[in-house]
């Protein structure tokens, strides 16, 4: 490597380490990572030939980018498990919270349009395919599509607050 190179590279390094460390602190959130992060990149590229380096600069904010997101990848992997995360709820506190969600499914269902409650329930509900559903109600496949979609995006909008997985689960407990 040249001597201009590695000035080159101390001035940059100089000049910008605090935005860098601040570019990494975005991602990372711990200053000690994040000052190792940046020095690592500098010494990687002192290392490496960066004659070939057209924009030096634009280069060393990628790299500490790149390193710091890599960082974080490596942080979630490892992470520990919240605890919480395996309890299981009373099965008084669950059943009644069943029962709420089951309500709150009908009565988003109620809120739908006939025709559009009849599609949803003979495809969602029923299972019926498409074209069964079209045919029993004597319209367009496509009609069968567009009011299934209606239907989804008003109980998505109306169950904001019920996961979606229940709503499955509701749904064929609806029968």
């Amino acid at each position: 490597m040249q001597a201009s190179n590695i000035d080159d590279i101390e001035k940059l390094f100089r000049k910008q380490y605090e935005e860098l460390c601040a570019l990494s602190f975005s991602y990372i959130g711990n200053m000690e990572k994040v000052e190792d992060i940046v020095q690592d990149v500098f010494i990687t590229i002192l290392l490496k030939d960066s004659e070939y380096i057209f924009n030096l600069e634009a280069y060393i904010k990628t790299a500490v980018k790149n390193a710091s997101l890599n960082s974080l990848r490596r942080t979630k992997k490892t992470a520990p498990l919240d605890e919480n995360l395996f309890t299981i709820p009373s099965s008084e506190k669950s059943g009644l919270q069943d029962n709420l969600n089951h309500e709150k499914l009908k009565f988003a269902i109620e809120i739908l349009s006939t025709q559009c409650r009849k599609v949803f329930e003979l495809c969602a509900v029923n299972g019926e395919k498409y074209s069964s559903a079209a045919a029993s109600l004597n319209i367009s496949v496509n009609t069968v599509k567009s009011h299934i979609k209606k239907a989804y995006k008003t109980l998505r909008i109306e169950l904001q607050n019920v996961y979606l997985s229940l709503l499955f689960f509701v749904i064929l407990m609806i029968n």
